[in-house]
């Protein structure tokens, strides 16, 4: 008797055990980035799977408020869309502007209420957000596109005009695990 509950006791843990490592496996893979620690760091279910080196806009520290401004912008983000990149290698592009850069960039009267709609919009649905905003545009993570010595200078400094660049190696492996629709968190 004793001997059969132990069995089922262990059938029991096993079973939890199965059931709880499925669920975190069901979990969906999402990034963070942390701007001034320079790092990349993939999550599934609140445990780090993989972290990376990554060079930040020219002038990495604040919000993206401009185009042109050299910021990695700080939000919450979604891969709309993967596509390999002539200059980049790969490019996870993000939906920059998003609905909460509109808010903020309307409420300071930097762009229009059509402007702000077409990015409302765009951030709803999922599509592609407006490049002709005077928030910038065409942010997203992607490689250094570059061999040698450059690609090597370029992973010790920031260089993009607001993108989140890792080495070659480093997207190529990034590129396979990353989902579209993945979420993308960047903090200072």
């Amino acid at each position: 008797m004793h001997q059969m509950k132990m069995r089922w006791l262990l059938a029991v843990t096993l079973a939890a055990a199965l059931t709880a490592s499925r669920a975190a496996a069901a979990e969906p893979l999402r990034i963070l980035v942390r701007k001034v620690q320079h790092k990349l760091i993939v999550l599934r279910g609140g445990k780090v799977v993989r972290t990376y080196h990554v060079s930040l806009g020219i002038s990495p520290v604040g919000p993206k408020t401009v185009r042109g401004d050299g910021k990695t912008p700080v939000g919450v983000y979604t891969v709309y869309e993967k596509r390999p990149s002539d200059r980049f290698r790969w490019f996870l592009a993000l939906n920059y502007p998003a609905k909460e850069d509109a808010d903020r960039a309307f409420a300071a009267n930097r762009i229009s209420a059509d402007t702000w709609a077409d990015i409302w919009i765009a951030d709803k649905t999922g599509q592609q957000p407006p490049w002709d905003t005077p928030l910038g545009a065409f942010v997203g993570i992607h490689g250094t596109g570059a061999g040698g010595r450059t690609a090597k200078l370029r992973l010790v400094s920031d260089w993009t005009d607001g993108c989140i660049a890792l080495s070659d190696r480093d997207i190529d492996e990034l590129y396979e695990m990353i989902p579209v629709g993945a979420v993308v968190e960047i903090r200072e």
